[in-house]
């Protein structure tokens, strides 16, 4: 049944689960470019415990923005080696059309419900696993 209700909140996509520090997260991933440019987009809900992990094909300085968002998240920029060199606390969906950028490049980003990385003491330096 918990596998179902996990189901039913992140779709059908491919999942990983991301582990931070001690804690796990189901990622729902988003590895094309077709699934990058949805996100979370129009999406009702962001459970605890859940995130969309973007995988690009080469480092780079990707731009983010909350267009068609209805909730406020953390956005984690992770580089080539699953490290973390930067993270957008509590982004809303008003910021749009601002778009928020790392300060360095990366080939991963994590997007968590807001408040998730204070919750869990996620940190710049720490490294990603799956």
């Amino acid at each position: 049944m918990f596998l179902f209700f996990q189901e039913s909140l992140l779709g059908t996509n491919q999942t990983k689960i991301i582990k931070i520090n001690s804690v796990s997260v189901i990622a729902e991933v988003a590895d094309t470019l077709e699934k990058r440019a949805k996100g979370l987009s129009e999406r009702k809900i962001f459970p605890e415990g859940t995130g969309m992990l973007f995988i690009f094909d080469n480092p780079a300085q990707y731009g983010f923005w909350m267009k068609n968002m209805n909730f406020p998240i953390d956005i984690v920029w992770i580089n080539e080696e699953w490290q973390i060199v930067g993270i957008e606390k509590q982004v809303s969906p008003e910021t749009f059309p601002q778009i928020f950028y790392p300060n360095q490049v990366v080939k991963y980003v994590l997007e968590l419900p807001a408040g998730f990385s204070d919750k869990y003491r996620i940190d710049i330096g720490q490294y990603v696993t799956i």
